[in-house]
């Protein structure tokens, strides 16, 4: 249970052994030790200098829609970004790192500012967005992202890096590989057109979303990476399936599960989704012991059958692959 009489560090509340399990989309996870929720970046520094005095470790929690933590918990300090600010100048958007991604597509719609529909029916927030480059259907947020704000969480200065300086790549960025990097919000570069034509693009992304069935509860979304394939005839095999060209040699990790044979694998609570192969999902009880031994062998059995290694796009916390 949280703690009943939390600390207060200088405005941010401190609470003891918060239960981290309701604050991601697999609803599996321990305590952490400690657990703090920022409103503002000051708010982040206050978190991290408790972190310092205690030689705590300590982590970022945003929506928790792209996370696996143990049934153990942290032995640290989560700082939940709550902070959700937004201003529009305009083709200019500055938003920090709690908003909601859905909202923002949603909210970019109303303002007649399109480059966000791709993301349409993602969930989590926008600094967890930024971080992964999150996109789908051709189109990521790296692609629309001027500056992002970054809070070095050696000195607790707030830098401003352009988006030539973030390494935004395929589900991967400069952040991501970085821990002492945290996003705090970031400034996108969107174009104008009517609100009309913006919601028509949503509402045909979330159509193909929800034909692919890609909303499942208790998951964390997709599990693994579409890895890049050099089997040619894998490819055509991919290909002549769909009926569709694979782009920069990518190929879905949904259908190279199902290729493999290893859709119908469980283990524990844990089980590959009936409705989207790449969706490992909890369906009651699942431990993370569970889903990380169903991800090896789902990984297992796609390296065996076709030679393929598929990696992981969902991050873990307290636990080791």
């Amino acid at each position: 249970m949280p703690s009943q009489k939390p600390n207060r560090q200088d405005g941010v509340i401190i609470e003891e052994d918060v239960l981290l399990a309701p604050f991601t989309t697999f609803q599996i996870g321990g305590p952490a030790r400690y657990f703090a929720r920022a409103r503002t970046v000051q708010q982040v520094r206050q978190a991290l200098r408790f972190a310092q005095d205690q030689a705590l470790p300590f982590c970022f929690l945003g929506g928790g829609s792209n996370l696996l933590v143990s049934d153990d918990g942290f032995e640290g300090l989560v700082v939940r970004l709550v902070m959700d600010a937004v201003s529009v100048d305009g083709a200019t958007v500055s938003v920090e790192a709690g908003y909601d991604l859905n909202r923002l597509v949603l909210d970019s719609a109303q303002w007649g500012l399109s480059g966000l529909e791709p993301l349409a029916g993602i969930p989590g927030t926008v600094g967890g967005a930024v971080r992964g480059n999150a996109g789908a259907y051709g189109g990521a947020i790296g692609d629309v992202v001027h500056s992002v704000s970054v809070l070095d969480t050696a000195t607790l200065d707030v830098i401003t890096m352009p988006r030539e300086e973030c390494s935004f790549a395929y589900r991967d960025s400069l952040f991501k590989g970085d821990p002492w990097l945290a996003v705090m919000g970031t400034v996108l570069t969107l174009s104008p057109a009517p609100p009309a034509e913006i919601k028509g693009r949503i509402e045909q992304t979330v159509a193909k979303r929800e034909a692919k069935q890609l909303s499942c509860d208790r998951s964390a979304g997709s599990f693994f990476m579409n890895p890049v394939v050099q089997d040619a005839g894998l490819i055509r095999s991919f290909e002549a399936d769909q009926g569709v060209r694979c782009r920069e040699c990518r190929i879905p990790a949904g259908w190279l599960i199902e290729r493999a044979g290893v859709r119908n694998l469980r283990v524990g609570g844990a089980a590959v989704s009936h409705r989207h192969a790449n969706y490992l999902v909890n369906t009651g009880g699942a431990t993370a012991v569970d889903m990380m031994e169903l991800a090896w062998q789902v990984k297992a059995g796609v390296r065996v059958k076709l030679g393929v290694l598929l990696q992981e796009e969902v991050s873990t916390l307290g636990l080791t692959r």
